[in-house]
């Protein structure tokens, strides 16, 4: 008897567990693995199996140290958020755009929104991991446009991995232009997805100059696949460069706009 009830507690646990986690998940839109025991005091392999759970049921995407609500991080849903603020921000890196040369774009909706602005560039190679922002990059007059093709990571809908890492060894670059799912004035930017993550550093070390643009709602926010920024990126959001929500970011980003 005394089996039967500590198994079914546990089991009602357990269900409390995941149902904590669905409803963090529909309001964060991420979690981590580490921030997730901490809260529920529970070991981290406990969270991992619950996560595994929610996964096999169609809830979550598993990413790397954690997990996000499934479909968020689709290009789709992104492009759906944020998108006056997004744009904002993305419209001021047109500037710093060249007429020839070539330039990489990541597989963000933010850098997207500035695609249809480039216009007529004659010898403009502009190369990207994400196919709507490739076909988008087609109907430029004059831009010779470079898929880097490479495995899909179905929850961002990016080109990944080894395969990716091995186009862009045959390439380089005048100016990348990001964005970032979130951005922390100490760990700098961040993606859910490491492997996301892993291509924004590798693009970084094959270019001359980059330039990240974020919307001011992920200002303060950080995640588990952090990358790394030279120290004379350009950071452009939303906001008046003056606005003092930039300051923390000052030291990290010599140049805002």
């Amino acid at each position: 008897m005394f089996d039967y009830v500590r198994s079914t507690t546990m089991r009602h646990l357990a269900e409390d567990r995941l149902a904590v986690l669905e409803r963090l998940l529909s309001k964060q839109g991420s979690v981590g693995v580490s921030a997730l025991a901490r809260k529920l005091n529970v070991s981290e392999m406990t969270v991992r199996r619950d996560l595994d759970k929610l996964s096999a049921r169609g809830a979550v995407a598993r990413v790397h140290g954690g997990a996000v609500a499934q479909g968020r991080l689709s290009f789709g849903a992104r492009l759906e958020r944020g998108g006056r603020a997004k744009a904002t921000a993305a419209a001021k890196l047109l500037p710093l755009v060249p007429s020839s040369g070539a330039i990489y774009l990541d597989g963000s909706t933010t850098v997207y929104q500035m695609v249809a602005q480039i216009g007529t560039r004659p010898g403009l190679i502009a190369a990207t991991n994400n196919l709507d922002t490739f076909l988008a990059l087609t109907r430029l007059p004059g831009v010779e446009p470079v898929l880097v093709g490479g495995a899909l990571n179905r929850a961002t809908d990016n080109f990944v991995g080894p395969m990716a890492r091995r186009v862009l060894d045959g390439l380089a670059f005048d100016l990348a232009l990001f964005s970032a799912y979130a951005i922390d004035p100490l760990i700098g930017p961040s993606e859910p997805a490491a492997e996301d993550a892993e291509i924004k550093s590798y693009v970084c070390g094959r270019t001359r100059r980059v330039a990240l643009a974020v919307d001011a709602a992920k200002l303060g926010s950080r995640t588990s696949g952090a990358w790394s920024v030279p120290a004379d990126a350009t950071l452009a959001t939303d906001l008046d460069p003056r606005d003092p929500r930039l300051d923390p970011y000052r030291t990290r980003f010599p140049e805002i706009i």
